[in-house]
């Protein structure tokens, strides 16, 4: 049961330890210099993809021993380097194999993954624990829908690790596969996702969160329960994304990440801008709702957070165009108003849609309107 009179974060596993190595290396050099011995994890700094980029411009995040260097998209079309030494690899596989073999790959599986092994980390993050899990791997990379088809019928797959998406086209295609491991895109998080995919391809579709920064994170088990936490990888909180502070059990709010063990790049309080829920039971830590949104252009309605990527997963769980849709702020006699109007068959019940918006976001829709051609603007808030 959810506790939710304590904090998503306490410390992580041998705290002292993990900031005592830290500090000697040059990305936290000066963030963590004036730290007392024992401090707080809560006075720790948080890290931000603006202080990598710093980092990288200076020549700080280069590391002697490693041996494998991924990009990594950064907004506005630039990258960072990834740099992970063998040490880091053998982790991460650890971890990932662990975490593999709870959601029922076994080491006699043909596995295949849809996922690129180009610059980008893609397919390689997958391939670290699968290869230590013993099973027969195949780098397939994206795309090629006929060969890939081909492959799983002619080699028995039995696992398949995509995106959703093409995981369903591929069904859709004639593919059968008894386990999916789906990551790249929103599953759990969107409504009727998981089982429009396990319909097309046969079988049971479980929900991985992973980066390129940090790898896999958690990972769905069978009872499709939330995605258990790599607790001997990564250590994670959930905070408020405006100020910082640690968030109670349950509440949504901004995913922190700190790396437990890396030697090349280790993220520390990593603030990722994906939108979460965190729990902690007695068999582990969860993401019970998986990422379901990005705190980019999170607003304020009514007193209550909201954030429109949220909003746009709600849509695409109702079978709405969340591609093509307004969400509208105004004011009206000193109080604020919220309306939303999306692509999609006019015919819907309106009053359905708003109770369940009410019960998802805690905010009641003044205005909701569905329409054919409706060209989206995402968010205008016109309040004075």
């Amino acid at each position: 049961m959810t506790n939710t009179l304590q904090p998503s974060t306490t410390s992580p596993p041998h705290q002292t330890e993990v900031l005592a190595r830290l500090k000697h290396l040059p990305l936290y050099r000066a963030a963590l210099q004036n730290l007392p011995e024992k401090t707080d994890w809560a006075d720790v700094p948080f890290l931000s993809r603006e202080r990598l980029t710093q980092a990288f411009e200076a020549g700080e995040l280069a590391h002697p021993d490693a041996v494998r260097v991924h990009l990594t998209p950064h907004p506005g079309g630039s990258w960072l380097p990834e740099y992970a030494t063998r040490a880091d690899i053998d982790a991460h596989g650890r971890a990932a194999a662990s975490a593999l073999a709870r959601a029922g790959v076994r080491p006699t599986d043909h596995v295949q993954i849809a996922f690129g092994y180009h610059r980008f980390a893609g397919g390689w993050i997958m391939q670290d624990g699968l290869e230590l899990l013993g099973a027969k791997t195949l780098p397939f990379g994206p795309g090629e829908s006929e060969a890939q088809l081909e492959a799983i019928q002619k080699l028995g797959v039995r696992v398949l690790v995509s995106a959703p998406s093409f995981a369903q086209r591929l069904g859709e295609a004639g593919a059968r596969v008894e386990l999916l491991i789906s990551s790249g895109e929103p599953l759990t998080s969107i409504v009727g996702r998981r089982e429009r995919v396990e319909a097309a391809l046969g079988g049971v579709a479980l929900d991985a969160y992973a980066s390129s920064e940090a790898g896999m994170m958690a990972l769905e088990t069978p009872e499709k329960n939330g995605l258990r936490v790599l607790e001997d990888w990564v250590y994670l909180e959930v905070i408020d994304p405006e100020t910082g502070a640690a968030l109670p059990e349950g509440e949504r709010g901004e995913l922190v990440v700190t790396h437990l063990c890396k030697q090349a790049m280790p993220l520390l309080r990593f603030r990722t801008g994906d939108l979460t829920r965190l729990e902690r039971r007695a068999d582990g830590v969860y993401l019970p709702g998986g990422v379901f949104g990005n705190v980019g252009g999170m607003l304020k309605a009514k007193g209550v957070k909201l954030f429109p990527r949220e909003v746009a997963f709600w849509l695409a769980g109702h079978g709405l165009d969340h591609t093509q849709h307004t969400l509208r702020l105004w004011s009206q006699a000193g109080a604020d108003r919220l309306g939303l109007t999306v692509r999609g068959n006019p015919s819907a019940d309106l009053d359905a849609l708003r109770a369940d918006f009410q019960r998802r976001f805690a905010l009641r829709l003044d205005a909701l309107e569905i329409s054919e051609d409706h060209e989206g603007q995402g968010v205008v808030d016109g309040r004075e």
